[in-house]
């Protein structure tokens, strides 16, 4: 990844001039979604707090940053709730506060509910999830005491409608968005705003790291990730949706048409998907 594929300078300069700078806490930074989202931001002069398990890695993400005083690392556990307040105290520490938490990390999961381990499906959910919440937990009162924030969470079009093999998956990512939704309408006026992404296919090495059903790494990508939305692509329309309050946004390609089709002819649906499973 270089700084070729950001925006073009005169773009990034536009950008700067209409937004002041922010501080940004990123979970899932070290590849992926996240450390596309981290570039970008870095590039138009934001502050960046990058969070992942592997610390070296984010080293790296921080390294093709413009301005590495910028940015800071946080290493943390997704699953490893427990730390949360931790995590939150490391993040507040390196800038002095924070303006907008993405909640991105994450992990995949592909196999049947018939073959999955227990401990599979345990994991899916207290990273997903519980990870997710922690997080925001975490630095829910931070916001609050400040009365001024934003909390996006990154879920999936897999969250809107369950699909053969990933159970565990749509569940985890379903209930990022209810839950997200149930704390939006308890802070909506409390300075806090509160958003969800579902991204579709998108470049990144997700469905490689994906569990199967006995714990080990997939290793296998697919066509449709293969074949879908650049990471890169994908940031780019991130930032220009946080500027906004809409509470839930899908971002992808042609593979969105199945939250419509899902929403008004069901059946339809599911008649197609079984026919890619054969």
């Amino acid at each position: 990844m270089t700084h070729s594929i950001l925006y073009p300078p005169i773009v990034m300069y536009i950008w700067h001039m209409q937004n002041s700078t922010r501080v940004y806490w990123i979970t899932g930074a070290s590849s992926g979604i996240g450390e596309a989202t981290a570039l970008q931001l870095a590039c138009v002069g934001h502050k960046v707090i990058l969070s992942a398990r592997r610390a070296d890695e984010l080293k790296r993400v921080m390294g093709l940053c413009p301005n590495p005083n910028n940015i800071a690392v946080v290493p943390l556990n997704l699953s490893e709730h427990e730390k949360a307040s931790e995590w939150a105290k490391a993040a507040i520490s390196a800038f002095g506060h924070i303006d907008v938490v993405i909640s991105n990390g994450g992990i995949g999961q592909f196999g049947a509910v018939e073959d999955n381990s227990w401990e599979v499906e345990k994991t899916i959910i207290d990273i997903n999830l519980l990870g997710t919440m922690a997080l925001v937990r975490s630095v829910l009162p931070h916001m609050l005491e400040r009365k001024s924030g934003k909390i996006v969470g990154i879920a999936s079009i897999a969250g809107k409608f369950g699909q053969r093999n990933l159970a565990a998956y749509s569940a985890s990512k379903a209930g990022v968005i209810l839950w997200m939704e149930s704390l939006r309408e308890e802070v909506f006026n409390r300075g806090i705003s509160v958003q969800v992404i579902s991204p579709g296919f998108i470049q990144t090495n997700v469905t490689l790291n994906s569990l199967n059903a006995s714990g080990q790494k997939l290793g296998v990508n697919s066509k449709a990730q293969e074949n879908g939305m650049p990471a890169e692509e994908f940031a780019r329309k991130l930032m220009k949706v946080i500027r906004g309050d809409k509470f839930h946004h899908y971002i992808g390609r042609r593979e969105l048409l199945a939250i419509p089709i899902h929403t008004f002819a069901r059946g339809l649906l599911y008649k197609l998907l079984r026919r890619s499973y054969r």
